[in-house]
């Protein structure tokens, strides 16, 4: 294995670490304007998870060994795929072939150590929300791989770095591979990161719930592990998606950073409309939009192929 180790790429860890909070609290300031509200202020979410790692962790009487490794291997898992995401024109600290294959594993990992940890409580409504977890992630690791995978296959790299970097502007269906990227890509951050329409991250109700209710019997330093975790895993989806623009990055460093920025600022944007305008889709109805976005990522290989 070709493992290329860039300490250039310590830098954007450390940064994610710090702003994924605030990218979340962008997020809800916008929302809170958008409903005629003040809202909380941005650095909210900095401050509850300064509440929450003064707080005592207390463990059910049903609960096993699972629950208490459970957070700690589900937030290690989403630190871990930010030592290989590249972020804009940096390397990432770690870039191997194959990386991309770990990089969706490693959030699986994550994924799954929180439905197990949901299952060991023994409740029924905990169990209720880890059901859903895992089936919708059925449905959301074939968008990840049709939509990055698609290129990975056109270009011969199996690097995530090498990957986005092989897109070139100067094909017109590269235009296109991002316009439908972005659309196929945009699915997959709400579906993973439990937004609207999936899934609604205020709400509170039995019959709604997917992500909240499987954390509902952490405190302390778990529940801790678990939010940050979240916050930190939109910042890699919102990455993720503001990378495909990494050809900008090419001719000027300058531009491709302000066209990354950009973009993630975007968004945040589109999420808050999202979830302000839009309301939660039917639990039926889930699956159909995430196979519409699959079919969305076998197309943009099909126009990947057969177009440029």
């Amino acid at each position: 294995m070709d493992l290329s180790v860039s300490l250039q790429g310590l830098f954007p860890f450390v940064l994610i670490l710090l702003v994924s909070p605030f990218l979340v609290g962008l997020i809800n300031k916008q929302k809170a304007i958008l409903t005629g509200r003040i809202g909380a202020p941005v650095w909210q979410p900095y401050y509850d998870l300064a509440r929450l790692s003064r707080k005592e962790t207390i463990y059910a009487t049903s609960a096993s060994f699972i629950s208490r490794i459970a957070p700690v291997i589900s937030f290690s898992a989403i630190l871990f795929t930010l030592l290989i995401l590249p972020i804009g024109y940096v390397r990432p600290l770690f870039s191997f072939n194959g990386d991309i294959i770990v990089f969706a594993y490693l959030l699986g990992l994550a994924r799954f150590f929180q439905i197990l940890g949901a299952m060991d409580i023994g409740s029924s409504f905990e169990g209720m929300g880890a059901a859903r977890e895992a089936t919708f992630a059925v449905f959301a690791e074939p968008i990840f791989f049709f939509t990055l995978g698609s290129l990975a296959f056109i270009s011969g790299h199996t690097s995530i770095y090498d990957i986005y970097h092989s897109i070139q502007l100067d094909e017109p269906s590269a235009l296109v591979f991002i316009i439908v990227s972005s659309i196929s890509g945009f699915i997959l951050l709400v579906t993973e990161c439990s937004r609207m329409p999936i899934d609604d991250p205020n709400t509170h109700l039995e019959l709604t719930m997917i992500h909240e209710v499987m954390i509902l019997d952490n405190s302390g330093i778990d529940l801790f592990l678990y939010q940050y975790g979240s916050y930190i895993k939109i910042m890699v989806y919102a990455v993720f998606e503001a990378s495909f623009f990494n050809p900008f990055s090419m001719a000027n460093e300058w531009l491709g950073f302000s066209v990354f920025i950009v973009v993630i600022f975007l968004l945040t944007t589109v999420i808050a409309w999202v979830e302000t305008m839009i309301a939660r889709f039917k639990m039926k109805s889930i699956p159909q939009y995430l196979l519409f976005a699959t079919a969305i990522g076998i197309l943009n290989l099909l126009i990947y192929t057969f177009v440029r």
